[in-house]
This record gives structure tokens, C-alpha cells and sequence, in this order.
């Protein structure tokens, strides 16, 4: 029985021998390994900086709210150079840029009229919608400016005269259907490109029929090939084409269920119809995907596009636009921010097409003998002659077969988080820094209020995103719907944030925030706007230095430098001073020794060797080591515990293991080795003999009922 009480303990000694090389390897190499492999799907960059809501540090510069008594829901109509045109609910505002403090003689009142706002209501929209709010607006030139509202669901537009005083005279209106959303929250986007309005919105109440019109030509109507469900982001105007970003069901996906993805379109402008029966639609619209993605073996796609940078221009003369994408609203929380160049647009619509052979086939790529001359899509100077065999192929084979790819190939910055969404992008193009490389600096609007700034601190074509900062600049929960960077001649450049209920601006750097109070952290968030003054000791901006580059100190791909003074820094516990074996008065003194990295540890140690409080930053290798270790020693503890316990109480004869009183009494107690008898058998003994149980001193079994139980007396009856 000793052997049956052992060998389970020797064979969990061996499972356990077995299992400790892999539990070592797992917390030597195997979180690191899973850590490793996070990173390569998704590299946690956490911001090196961090405002909470109103700290000082992160207060707006200037504030625009608008009507306080309802929500305006700002659009941004027209940024000028000093002055910008807000589209909100009845009212067209005029702020300044510097301070963003309206022009009251330039404000544009434009209600609906008192018929149009009775039949919104017996429509059933509700009185926050029954109002007219501007979507659209363009200066046509510089005396006339061209609005579009939604006018309590019956679309108009208007143009305006604007005189030498700046005040606004209305001067036509027209029909806005196909210019403007009826809905005041609907995705919509225009442009106003080369003496025509672009717009992308829908064209009913029910808003079933979607489309991309520039009087008289538009899509297809009901054609789910050209639009299917779209919601429309941005437009921008590009050489001899305008673009449209917007995200739709796939089409070619159909078969298999329904997916969104995100699409890129592009229409001619010099496109007049087609022949015959397509006078009024497009004979140049094709569409893409954007192809926004963690590369794999099974990439892992963001499809929802949000958002669109403006066309900036990279290092090499090279025009690139940033765009934000997330995933679906029932799926894990990501956002993405991807930059695709032009070049790779213009490319893909210069490929292959894709088509659908017959309604159950899969979409194949269209061989190039089957594309007829001249091409469809291209832009031709009078697009009414083109043969109707050129104009039908394009009507059917809208779609391409590739996907614009992303630059770098992979997302320049992704985000994991079920707290927000990435809402809103835009880029300050080639900030110089101090050794005259150039950087992009991203920054990120979220459904939150935050805001996120960002730069590749590596060399094109590869990337390294560096998150110099996070900041709560709106009320959480409130979402942002556009960033600009403005810039003002003689006041620093600033950041425009765009929100359903005010317009404020922020600077585009904090460098003389009370964090930056030292020259590790000056350089160590590797913000191109910043460096350290070594000549006054504190973190200024470099446009606003006034003196020698020499004196600054500056390392954007790194984030140290060699001339920056360490500050002392001791780890959060006390560290017991050391003594060093020199000989003479050296030997014998407290020295306190401090970690090198001065970013991590911003917190200086005193002349006397005593310990100071700091911020311990745990890093997800940290924990996975903790969680090995933790499990590895709760295993290793209990082996020792069960062993030692069996060890203890393996000398008993066999038949005390089953006896629950063999730790009671003086047992315990006992020099020597002692031994409790066998409990009472409380059973009568058995002649095993006879198969009879022995009689008692009466005479009798001892089992006998008239021994056990008295005698009772016996009624009878008669009958």
C-alpha cells in the first residue's frame, strides 16, 4: 500500500519533470514569442505623452460654439486663408482663423420656409431634423458663393452675392436634389472643381437611391454594380479627375454574404455623357478597393474607410493621401491609419477589370482581348462619340480587379481599443527638423474627443510609428468629424478640430507643457516640433527659436542624444547605497546607482543617495514573465507540499490508512512507535462453521427477537 501511496507522487514528479522544460521555455521564450508575434500583427506604441480632459497643458487655444440651444451640426464648408466657412442649422458662420470669432455682418440666416417645415413634419421626421441644415458650400468666385442645404427635407441651393463689406445677397435658387442630403447626418461629400459642383449623396427621401452627380450626368440608378449602400467620405480633386473615398457592401462578395468594403472612385472631368439613351450618365466611372491590411499568410483587413487627409506632397515629390479605416461595428474595436500615393490610385485603374460571367459565377479578372478600343474609363475629348460598345462595357465592368495597396504594405498605425474609434485624419507634410531631415506628423481624431498625434521616424519605404501624444481635448463621448491644420501668418500653426456642437483649436505641439521640464523627456518623445534650448535649459519650439540651430538638441529617430545631461533616477524601491573597492576617500562613500534611460525614469535622485518615487511601466513582456513565473511556482509549491505530506505519514501499517481515528488520542503524543487497535466490530460474531450465530447465557441466538425485544401481549379474535 506504501507503493500505492508513492507512485502517484513519483508520477507526478515525472509529469512535472516533463513539463518543467516547457513551462521554462513558455516563460523564457514563449511569451516573448507571443508578444513578439502581437507585434508583428499589431506593435503596441504607446503615446509618450498623455493630457486628460482640461489639463492646462491641452486647453484649447480658441473656441467657436455656435448656437448653444441646439446642436448645430458643424460642417466645414470653406477654409480661405484667413477666414473659414461653417455650414450649421439655418445659419452659415464666418470665423476667423486666428481666433476663431465670427464675422456677424458675413453671417447668411437661411430657414425653410413654414409650408416646407409642415411637410417634414407629416413626413414623420422629427422636429430636430425639420430644419435647414448647410451641407454644401463653394465660392464660385470671388463675389459669389454657392450653399446648399437640406432645407427640412426638400434639398435647395442658393447663390449668394457677396459685396465690399462682406454681407450676403441672395441672388438664385435652385433645386439641391442630387447636391444635397436630405438627412442631415447622412454621409455626403462635394467639391467644387474647375467651375462645376461634384457631389456624392442620395437622390430621395428614402435615401435607396444613391449617387455621384455633376449636373446633368450620374450613375446608374438601382445598379448595385456602380453604388451598393454607399456611405461617401471625401472628394478631392486630382490632374484630370475627381475622387471619391467612400465604403459600400461588396458587390462581389454577393455570393458568399455581405461584407463592406472600402472604395476609391474617379470620374473624367471633361466627361459629357455618352451617346444616345447615357446623355445624363458617366462614361469615365470606375471604382477600386482600397486595401487597407495586416499583411499574412491571412491578412487581417480594415474595410470601413472614415475619413481622408488632404493630397500632401512626401520627400521625394511623391503626392500621398493618408486615410483612417476601422472594422465593422460588431467586431473587435480596431482602427488603422493607411497612406496609399497617388501613383498606386492611378495605377489600378489602369489594370484589369473584374466581372461577373453569370449571376451565380464567381467575379473572374476580364481578359484584355475582351476590353474594347478605345479604352473604357480613359478621358477623351468628346466622350458623345464614343462607340456604344465602349460605353456599355464600362456601364458593367465599373470595378477593377485590384486593390490600391497601401504604402509601407502595412498600416502606418493600428489600434486595438473597445474605448474609440479612429474618426478623422490629417498631416502636417514635411515638418524639418533640426538636421534637415523631414518628417509627416499624423494626427487622429476619435468617436471619443481624443486626439492623437504620430510620425514615421524611419526612412521611406519603411516604418516606425512613434505616438508623441494622446490628448482629451473634447468632453469624452464626443466624437470628432474633421481635423484641418491651419496656418496664420505671424501666430503658430494650429490644429483645427471640427465636432456636431463647436469648432476650437489647439497648437500642434506641447513642447512648453510642465512635463517637458527636463532634456531626456524634450527629446525622448521625438516630436520634430520641439528640441532642447541647451543654452536656457528648457524644451522650446523650434519654429519659435530664435538663435542658432547649434544650441538646440534634437534625435527624432532615437529619441536621445549625447549632449543631453541624463538626470539621476533610482528604480521605485530603495535601492541600499553601494560601495565601490577604490582605495583613498573614495572608497567607503554611498553612491546610488541610476538607470541610463532617463525617458523611463524622469525623476532625479537626491545628492544624498535616498530613493525617489517614480512610475513603474510594465510592459506586456513583463506580465507574460509574471504570469509563467507565477504559474511555474504554484506548480512547483504544490509538488513539494503533496511530497513532503506523503513522505511524512508513509511509515503506518497498511491497515491504519483507512482508519480515521489514527491521529486521535495519545498517539500523537508517543516516544516510540504505538498503534491504536482495530475498531470494534459492532456486528455480531458468525460461526463460520455452522453458519449460525453463538447463543447467549439464556439459551438463546443472540439475534433472537424475544432477547431484543420485550414481550408483548397477543389480542385475539374470534370468529
Amino acid at each position: 500500500m506504501l507503493v500505492g501511496v508513492v507512485q502517484p507522487v513519483a508520477s507526478c514528479c515525472m509529469q512535472l519533470s516533463l513539463l518543467l522544460p516547457l513551462l521554462l521555455l513558455l516563460a523564457a521564450g514563449g511569451g516573448g514569442g507571443w508578444v513578439k508575434g502581437v507585434g508583428a500583427w499589431v506593435q503596441t506604441v504607446a503615446p509618450k505623452l498623455t493630457f486628460p480632459y482640461r489639463d492646462s497643458a491641452a486647453e484649447p487655444t480658441h473656441r467657436f460654439l455656435g448656437n448653444d440651444s441646439a446642436v448645430d451640426l458643424f460642417r466645414l464648408l470653406q477654409l480661405e486663408a484667413t477666414t473659414a466657412t461653417i455650414g450649421a442649422r439655418n445659419v452659415v458662420y464666418n470665423i476667423s482663423l486666428s481666433n476663431l470669432t465670427e464675422f456677424r455682418s458675413r453671417r447668411i440666416v437661411w430657414h425653410p420656409t413654414g409650408a416646407h417645415k409642415e411637410l417634414c413634419f407629416l413626413k414623420g421626421k422629427s422636429e430636430h431634423h425639420c430644419h435647414n441644415y448647410i451641407r454644401v458650400g463653394a465660392r464660385v468666385d470671388d463675389s459669389q458663393l454657392l450653399l446648399c442645404g437640406t432645407n427640412a427635407y426638400k434639398p435647395l441651393c442658393r447663390t449668394y452675392s457677396i459685396k465690399e463689406n462682406g454681407e450676403a445677397e441672395m441672388t438664385k435658387e435652385t433645386e439641391g436634389l442630387g447636391k444635397s442630403p436630405y438627412d442631415p447626418e447622412h454621409n455626403s461629400t462635394a467639391i467644387y472643381a474647375d467651375g462645376q459642383l461634384y457631389a456624392a449623396t442620395v437622390a430621395d427621401f428614402s435615401g435607396v437611391d444613391p449617387l455621384i452627380f455633376r449636373e446633368p450626368l450620374r450613375t446608374e440608378r438601382s445598379d448595385l454594380k456602380q453604388l451598393n449602400e454607399p456611405s461617401f467620405v471625401s472628394s478631392i480633386a486630382y490632374k484630370d479627375y475627381v475622387l471619391f473615398f467612400f465604403r459600400e457592401a461588396a458587390v462581389e462578395y454577393m455570393n458568399c454574404g455581405k461584407v463592406v468594403y472600402s472604395r476609391v472612385a474617379r470620374v473624367c472631368k471633361n466627361d459629357k455623357g455618352g451617346p444616345h439613351q447615357f446623355y445624363d450618365r458617366w462614361t469615365s466611372f470606375l471604382k477600386s478597393r482600397l486595401n487597407c491590411s495586416v499583411p499574412g499568410d491571412y491578412p487581417f483587413y480594415f474595410d470601413e474607410i472614415q475619413s481622408t487627409s488632404d493630397i500632401i506632397e512626401t520627400k521625394g515629390g511623391q503626392k500621398m493621401i493618408y486615410a483612417v479605416f476601422t472594422t465593422p461595428g460588431n467586431s473587435i474595436g480596431g482602427s488603422a491609419v493607411c497612406a496609399f500615393t497617388m501613383d498606386d490610385i492611378m495605377q489600378t485603374f489602369d489594370g484589369y477589370f473584374k466581372e461577373q460571367p453569370s449571376m451565380n459565377s464567381n467575379w473572374m479578372r476580364v481578359s484584355p482581348s475582351k476590353v474594347p478600343e478605345p479604352r473604357p474609363g480613359d478621358c477623351v475629348s468628346d466622350s458623345r462619340t464614343l462607340p456604344d460598345v465602349s460605353v456599355n462595357f464600362v456601364k458593367s465592368h465599373s470595378l477593377m480587379d485590384s486593390a490600391v495597396p497601401s504604402s509601407f504594405s502595412l498600416p502606418f498605425l493600428v489600434r486595438i481599443s473597445f474605448q474609440y474609434r479612429f474618426t478623422a485624419v490629417a498631416v502636417d507634410p514635411q515638418v524639418k527638423a533640426i538636421n534637415g531631415n523631414t518628417y509627416d506628423v499624423v494626427f487622429i481624431g476619435t468617436d471619443d474627443g481624443r486626439i492623437i498625434s504620430g510620425v514615421n521616424v524611419e526612412n521611406e519605404p519603411d516604418v516606425k510609428p512613434v505616438v508623441i501624444e494622446e490628448i482629451q481635448v473634447l468632453k469624452p463621448g464626443t466624437p470628432v468629424r474633421n481635423l484641418k491644420i491651419i496656418r496664420v501668418e505671424g501666430l503658430p500653426d494650429k490644429l483645427m478640430i471640427i465636432a456636431d456642437e463647436l469648432v476650437q483649436t489647439i497648437l500642434l505641439h506641447r513642447c512648453t507643457a510642465a512635463k517637458m521640464n527636463n532634456c531626456g523627456m524634450c527629446i525622448g518623445i521625438q516630436d520634430p516640433y520641439c528640441a532642447w534650448d541647451s543654452s536656457e535649459d528648457r524644451c522650446v519650439a523650434v519654429n519659435d527659436f530664435v538663435g542658432s540651430h547649434k544650441l538646440l538638441f534634437q534625435n527624432i529617430p532615437r529619441g536621445q542624444h549625447k549632449m543631453c545631461k541624463p538626470p539621476h533616477v533610482v528604480s521605485a524601491v530603495a535601492v541600499k547605497p553601494l560601495e565601490r573597492g577604490i582605495a583613498g576617500d573614495e572608497a567607503g562613500k554611498d553612491e546610488v546607482i541610476c538607470p541610463k534611460c532617463s525617458i523611463c525614469n524622469p525623476l532625479p535622485c537626491t545628492s544624498d543617495g535616498q530613493a525617489q518615487e517614480k512610475i513603474v511601466i510594465y510592459t506586456a513582456d513583463t506580465l507574460g514573465m509574471a504570469v509563467a513565473t507565477s504559474v511555474l511556482a504554484t506548480l512547483v509549491v504544490g509538488f513539494v507540499a503533496g511530497y513532503l505530506f506523503s513522505r511524512h505519514y508513509s511509515h503506518l501499517p497498511m491497515h491504519t490508512h483507512h482508519q480515521l481515528n489514527r491521529l486521535t488520542g495519545d498517539n500523537l503524543n508517543a516516544e516510540g512507535p504505538s498503534y491504536i487497535p482495530p475498531c470494534a466490530n459492532n456486528k455480531p460474531a458468525i460461526n463460520l462453521v455452522l453458519n449460525v450465530p453463538p447463543k447467549n447465557a439464556n439459551g438463546k441466538n443472540a439475534n433472537s427477537s424475544t432477547d431484543n425485544k420485550p414481550i408483548q401481549k397477543v389480542k385475539k379474535t374470534y370468529i
